[in-house]
């Protein structure tokens, strides 16, 4: 007897379980008595922006229209549907992925369905010829997701299904350019590497027009910074949630905390602390350069530059990896950027208020086609969307090591200059540096005329510079017993390895040599900062100073036929 009450309660599960399993949401139209019709193709459901694949978590508009611009409906739903996977609980029985979020775009003409998930139909049974709604694509992993839609001209005419009303998208797999490659766990190369890092922007009222800040002289990039790295760091990464020195970064464009969080993590996951220069109005365009290094070890490179003003948005590349499965250093790459959001602030624009996220959110992609008309992504697909910088990342050149040497224990010491100025090599011995092709003492420099400058090796090929020269001394006026002034220092273009606009009267070549606007844009040649010096305040010393610095000014020369450089000539006290 029990064994037939197990049997039949056994039986009414298995019928209830195939039921459940292949249960579908009803999409009839209320009232309706009839079976649905045949479409006929005069209802079609699109997908606008849609480019034969979907993009994760981007929002697009799915629209219902009549094909021949007079048939009209009265009733309709449209559902997202997910491929069906095994359980990982239970491989036998299989479960639904998720197919985004389905959500009105006008509540007088759509609602969210009662009946089916991931639904909407129609808030008013009135005629129409076309009807807008809303679909938030999954985020990444999950597979096709199918689009149906119910069309209904009264409550005994409808249709759905077939080709016209169903469609099937699959996730699009291709990656944008600051989407890191595979990372490289084996990495074998035993000779290090130094490369050069670039950023330049594209931001502007030409490019972004959408909700662009007012005035002109207020958007501008933070300082472009960074690491190479080991595997086991991570500076910023979608997923996680960002350090203090990241949520100053991308909220104000500020980046002393992150630079301190960076140089307390050297020698333990990181080689070099990368930093350029940001540049604001009239120079976003201008290029920021860096130099760092690598080795077996330390072979990823992570960036973050700030856009300012914003939420908290920024730009960046996070662990894209530089050695190649076949253990050769990546040759050169340039990289689109396209915005992150930090997770940290929940405006929506650019000059939105601060509106504090609770509880921190994670990194993840500055969400595009939002359906906000403040955004600067209305309705912009991110296929459309114009990049807001360029990373250039280029190998300068390699340094031979033994696979034998214990380079783990040979760590950089970190630069935090703005940009590359001095040579601040490795700790690490390294090779004789060859002969460069801008140093050249055979030519002519004339009686009496100075050798020509060596070129500082941490400068670009394209745009050599020669090394910094010394600090001139602190000029100021001196007050109870204090100095207050500054101190500047220079150094030059170099082209065949001449120091160009260095006066030198027997270098008749120098002259005639000239810089492109490129390299003028790239490195500064004059550097000027406050300085403070002991002093003492008595007329004598007064007069001597002001003497000295009469006679240093006099004897300062400049080439005939070129111009007057008075910002670097002037009083150090004059402000510019």
């Amino acid at each position: 007897m029990n064994s037939n009450i197990n049997l039949v309660i056994l039986h009414i599960f298995f019928i209830v379980y195939g039921e459940v399993s292949s249960f579908r949401c009803d999409r009839r139209p209320y009232g309706a008595t009839s079976p649905s019709a045949r479409p006929d193709g005069r209802f079609k459901l699109k997908l606008m922006g849609f480019d034969y694949s979907y993009i994760p978590d981007q929002l697009y508009t799915v629209q219902i229209t009549a094909t021949d611009g007079t048939s009209q409906f009265t009733g309709f739903m449209i559902s997202a549907e997910g491929d069906m996977k095994p359980d990982p609980r239970n491989p036998r029985r299989t479960v639904s992925q998720f197919p985004g979020h389905i959500r009105p775009q006008d509540p007088t003409t759509a609602r969210f369905s009662d009946r089916c998930l991931y639904s909407v139909e129609q808030a008013a049974a009135t005629y129409k010829s076309a009807i807008e709604v809303y679909w938030q694509a999954p985020p990444t992993g999950n597979g096709c997701v199918t689009l149906r839609a119910m069309v209904a001209e009264n409550e005994d005419l409808w249709y759905e299904d077939g080709s016209p009303l169903t469609m099937k998208i699959c996730e699009d797999l291709r990656q944008p350019d600051d989407v890191s490659p595979r990372l490289n766990y084996e990495c074998q190369i035993c000779d290090e590497a130094k490369y050069e890092i670039s950023f330049t922007g594209i931001w502007s009222r030409n490019t972004h027009p959408q909700s662009y800040p007012e005035n002109d002289w207020i958007p501008r990039y933070s300082d472009m910074v960074g690491v190479s790295h080991s595997a086991d760091y991570v500076l910023w990464t979608p997923g996680t949630l960002v350090t203090e020195g990241l949520k100053d970064l991308a909220e104000y464009a500020n980046t002393s905390k992150l630079e301190t969080e960076i140089l307390e993590k050297v020698g333990d996951g990181v080689r070099t602390l990368i930093k350029a220069k940001g540049h604001g109005y009239r120079k976003m365009g201008n290029p920021s350069l860096a130099i760092f290094r690598t080795d077996k070890v330390h072979h990823l490179v992570t960036v973050a530059i700030g856009l300012y003003p914003s939420p908290d948005w920024f730009l960046g590349v996070t662990r894209f990896e530089l050695c190649q499965e076949d253990n050769t250093w990546l040759a050169e790459r340039e990289l689109n950027l396209f915005p992150w959001d930090a997770g940290t602030d929940s405006g929506v624009s650019y000059e939105s208020p601060n509106i504090e996220t609770f509880p921190q959110g994670a990194v993840s992609r500055v969400q595009m086609s939002s359906y906000d008309k403040n955004s600067p992504f209305y309705e912009i697909d991110m296929k459309d969307l114009h990049p807001f910088g360029r990373l250039h990342i280029k190998l300068m050149r390699t340094y031979h090591r033994e696979c034998n040497e214990a380079s783990e224990g040979e760590e950089e010491t970190p630069s935090t200059e703005e940009n590359p100025k001095e040579d601040q090599s490795d700790t690490s011995p390294v090779e004789p540096e060859e002969p460069s092709r801008y140093q050249n003492p055979e030519l002519p420099t004339g009686d009496g005329g100075e050798s020509p400058l060596d070129a500082d090796p941490e400068s670009s090929e394209k745009c050599p510079m020669s090394q910094w020269q010394e600090w001139s001394p602190c000029e100021g006026t001196c007050d109870g017993g204090k100095l207050l002034g500054y101190k500047w220092r220079e150094r030059y273009h170099l082209v065949d390895g001449v120091a160009v606009e260095k006066y030198d009267p027997s270098n008749w070549r120098s002259a005639k040599k000239e810089v492109s606007k490129y390299c003028k844009a790239l490195y500064d040649d004059f550097e000027r900062t406050e300085c403070e010096e002991s002093c003492t305040d008595d007329s004598d010393t007064i007069e001597n100073t002001n003497d000295i610095t009469a006679r240093r000014r006099v004897m300062t020369q400049i080439i005939p036929g070129t111009s007057w450089r008075s910002k670097k000539r002037d009083s150090p006290l004059t402000k510019y």
